[in-house]
């Protein structure tokens, strides 16, 4: 249905009148959000079709909610109100545009049904707007906050065609690049994170990284769903372009994407990755298979798999016994050997030339001490294969053919890398280094029997090496990990309680046809379960509450049977200053039994807190006034790194319910508060909570019973009917070779992300969502035809 130029300039008056809005009632204090939508509005009104690449960078990394406690109405929708604004005002449905499969369209048509029944029955029954409305998950209006991303997601359709261009080139120059430049700054967030916690090498650490996405509060895998559907794109522009510029930056993410996935430690995301690379291995064997080329190369394939896999063994191996150094010397010395095997070898002068070098380096390594003198800056097992290393690369610059001290070099990083292992962990690293050293001859032996190179480096080969090299490289170390070991473990228990929480969600529903057709509606899940679950838990929650004009936070406690669970924490960004005397002062009030009273200074990013200061645990008794508590504590050490320091508050105790007000954090000398709204006269601003490692209360754990428990079956099904529509388009485009690697990225990342979704519920992320709608609706998009000469206007 095509609306008159009048409608959609009406409806962009909307959408900018719901930013301006939206701006008018956020929490601004001290944030970016300001500048980034004036830098984002000018970008949209000199060029609107630039969204596509501008947005999906922004989404997964503009996350301001620790800072500003605003969780339903985010920074997000300010850029879509924007988004769609600056479109629509333009927006010319006469020009030709690509289009959706039939059946796409149709499914397209059976989700916006289902979520307009899963919006009306999540809002039942809609209470008056209070202080608690649009900051708790028990809320009905939760249900704006989980159906607002889908509304997006259909808002963005018009949008999205005339953006991608009738032969889909928009898709290629911008949204492609968009998704990875959001992959980037997800990925250098959680580098940070895991830097400046637990460490980038520390993976006997049970820490798990939430980088940007704030929805991790109460755990759930938004930053799992975001990798599994961001990391396979890299594979368009690793094999699908011919601009070097491209594929270097896709060869820097990858190694990178791998070691945050891997951090992640979530083994639906390992799965997620395992099944990507499959499909990604599949397109070009299908190929093969129609054209015959693959009688010819099974054998080569056969072997590299077969090669690959003994060399992880290997790395492993050596990995196990010599640890980072020996790993970081046999990384180096296989990579010496296979650019070794990409020329024609001469046996008398590579024979004699290693025999002599061999002798020589074992010599010094016999002669020169291992200590480390006050002189010295390198320890001698280092120092040689430092300059091993570099005699290779300096010999390999300056001569075309094999010469003697490039011989002599590869001999020297040899005995280095036995002797780097034997330094570090003795005797039991001379097997393992055996092994090595006969693996990584294996090229070089090949080439001699061949009297050919082993191996051409033309940019295809060279890209697949470097990939595997990568994924190895990461792979191995996090892998060696005590806690990937343990999560293993944990699998099959793990899995087991997964079901069980899977029967226990269906049993919440009514019993009634009209919930099991058309589910409990939107965002329904936390308050079932907080008054259905069967085990008769009762999470902990927070409350805002009002008396005599004046607006109280009450904290209640969490019930379990074990006797103890999870606490929920409200947190408070303060900026600390080290080495400071502080005063931290509150009013409480308990009504009931008896409750103990936590307070600390921790600095966190979102759910691992470190390096606390705690005040001295209070129990508060029952007493009808309010009582005045202060604490005067010295920062220490918090507030001396980046790390962000946050103020914490929670109650423990059998039927606790303890009421706060008036939180202030003051410095003895200049008496600056450092709490913005500690009277919470404005709910929730600035103010966030944790509850980090009860997950189950919050998420239902598995995405299609979330789609049933909020849509019911049209939505399920209109679900599945988008995806295999999706999948069958990109299948048909990938019998086009000069479609096929962007195809099988886009399939990839599709599969990556129903893999998470088998043990999470994603789309109760609002940003996962509208991304997962814009990479979805871009794979089913097919070009215009005929496609005109001319330039699509822009958006």
């Amino acid at each position: 249905m095509r609306l008159p130029p009048w409608c959609n300039r009406l409806l962009s008056l909307v959408f900018f009148g719901g930013a301006i809005t939206v701006l008018s009632v956020y929490p601004l204090h001290g944030s970016w959000l300001p500048a980034i939508v004036m830098g984002y509005g000018t970008l949209l009104w000199w060029r609107p079709a630039l969204w596509l690449l501008a947005l999906p960078a922004l989404l997964p990394v503009l996350d301001l909610a620790p800072h500003t406690g605003w969780f339903f109405v985010e920074e997000i929708d300010v850029l879509l109100c924007l988004t769609a604004g600056a479109c629509y005002w333009r927006l010319d449905r006469s020009a030709l545009q690509p289009h959706f499969p039939p059946m796409f369209h149709l499914s397209l048509w059976g989700l916006g049904i289902a979520c307009c029944i899963g919006l009306w029955r999540g809002l039942q029954p809609l209470p008056a707007i209070d202080a608690n409305s649009f900051n708790n998950y028990l809320s009905p209006y939760n249900a704006l906050r989980v159906g607002k991303a889908w509304f997006w997601g259909f808002v963005l359709l018009p949008s999205l065609k005339q953006a991608a261009g009738p032969a889909l080139d928009g898709l290629r120059r911008f949204f492609l690049p968009g998704m990875l430049l959001g992959l980037s700054g997800v990925l250098m967030a959680a580098i940070h994170e895991r830097w400046q916690f637990p460490g980038l090498l520390n993976f006997a650490s049970d820490y798990r990284i939430t980088a940007p996405f704030s929805a991790m509060h109460t755990g759930g895998a938004a930053l799992d769903g975001y990798l599994a559907m961001s990391v396979p794109l890299l594979a368009a522009w690793l094999f699908g372009t011919r601009s070097a510029v491209r594929q270097a930056v896709a060869m820097t993410l990858l190694p990178l994407s791998l070691y945050t996935g891997l951090a992640t430690f979530s083994r639906g995301l390992y799965l997620a990755y395992a099944l990507a690379l499959l499909v990604l291995a599949g397109f070009p064997l299908a190929a093969w298979s129609r054209t015959g080329v693959f009688r010819h190369r099974w054998r080569t394939m056969a072997t590299a798999l077969a090669a690959t896999s003994l060399l992880a063994c290997g790395l492993s191996l050596v990995f196990a016994s010599s640890g980072y150094r020996g790993y970081a010397a046999a990384l180096g010395l296989l990579s010496v050997t296979l650019v070794l095997s990409t020329r024609t070898l001469h046996p008398p002068l590579l024979i004699s030339g290693l025999t002599c070098g061999l002798g020589l380096a074992g010599m010094l390594a016999w002669l020169l001490p291992v200590g480390e003198p006050a002189v010295a800056i390198l320890k001698a097992p280092y120092l040689m294969f430092l300059c091993s290393g570099l005699a290779f690369a300096l010999s390999w610059q300056y001569s075309r053919t094999l010469s003697l001290l490039a011989v002599h070099a590869l001999a020297g990083l040899m005995v280095g890398t036995v002797w780097i292992a034997y330094h570090h962990a003795g005797a039991a690293t001379l097997a393992p280094s055996a092994g090595l050293i006969l693996m990584a001859m294996s090229p070089i032996t090949l080439n001699l029997l061949k009297r050919r190179p082993a191996w051409y480096p033309n940019r295809r080969n060279v890209t697949a090496l470097m990939a595997a090299s990568a994924v190895l490289a990461v792979a191995i170390p996090t892998c060696h990990g005590y806690f990937v070991a343990e999560r293993f473990a944990n699998a099959g228990s793990d899995l087991s309680a997964r079901v069980s929480h899977w029967s226990r969600t269906l049993a919440f529903m009514d019993d009634n046809l009209d919930t099991a057709m058309l589910g409990a509606g939107f965002g329904k899940f936390p308050s079932l379960y907080y008054w259905r679950n069967q085990q008769h838990e009762v999470p902990p929650g927070y409350r805002y509450l009002e008396q005599d004009d004046n607006r109280y936070l009450r904290l209640t406690a969490g019930e379990y049977q074990a006797g103890y669970g999870e606490m929920l924490r409200m947190l408070h960004i303060v900026p600390v200053q080290p080495e400071t005397a502080y005063v931290l002062a509150l009013d409480a009030r308990n009504s009931g039994p008896p409750a103990f009273l936590h307070v600390n200074l921790c600095e966190r990013q979102l759910l691992y807190p470190q390096g606390c200061i705690a005040i001295p645990l209070r129990q508060i008794l029952r007493a009808p006034n309010w009582q005045r508590l202060q604490f005067p504590l010295a920062s220490g050490l918090l507030g001396a790194s980046t790390r962000p320091v946050q103020l914490e508050i929670s109650v423990e105790g059998e039927h606790a319910a303890l009421d706060i007000d008036n939180v202030s954090l003051r410095g003895s000398a200049d008496q600056q508060e450092l709490v913005r709204n500690g009277g919470f006269s404005d709910a929730n601003d600035y103010w966030f909570f944790s509850s980090d490692h009860h997950h189950l209360p919050w998420h239902v754990k598995n995405l299609g019973l979330n789609l049933y428990v909020e849509m019911g079956w049209p939505g399920l099904l209109a679900y599945a009917g988008l995806l295999c529509s999706a999948a069958a388009e990109l299948l048909r485009r990938a019998q086009d070779a000069a479609e096929r690697a962007e195809a099988a990225a886009f399939l990839a990342a599709l599969v990556a992300l129903q893999t998470v979704g088998l043990f999470d519920s994603l789309f109760d992320v609002p940003r996962i969502t509208v991304l997962f709608m814009l990479l979805l609706c871009a794979a089913a998009l097919r070009p215009a035809h005929p496609i005109p000469s001319t330039a699509s206007p822009p958006c």
